[in-house]
């Protein structure tokens, strides 16, 4: 906590990065030039070996939640 605001984010954003999931729907975001859809985070999230998930509803529920700190991210570019 001893960082400025802007170095704190810059953390945040590095571990958050660190995780496959979140690394590869930005990557995606990228490469696209548009944030991925839900559908798109899915797969991404099915092929990044996820601790504890099983089931469609939680990876669609938890879609969202990448989908949330990928805009986040890209927002803290921008700025």
């Amino acid at each position: 906590m001893i960082l400025s605001i802007i170095d704190r984010q810059i953390e945040f954003a590095k571990i958050t990065l660190s995780h496959l999931a979140f690394n590869n729907a930005l990557k995606l975001y990228f490469k696209k030039a548009a944030p991925p859809n839900r559908q798109e985070i899915v797969e991404i999230m099915k092929k990044s070996d996820l601790y504890n998930v099983n089931s469609d509803s939680t990876f669609h529920r938890r879609s969202s939640t990448i989908s949330s700190w990928i805009d986040w991210i890209m927002e803290l570019i921008e700025e």
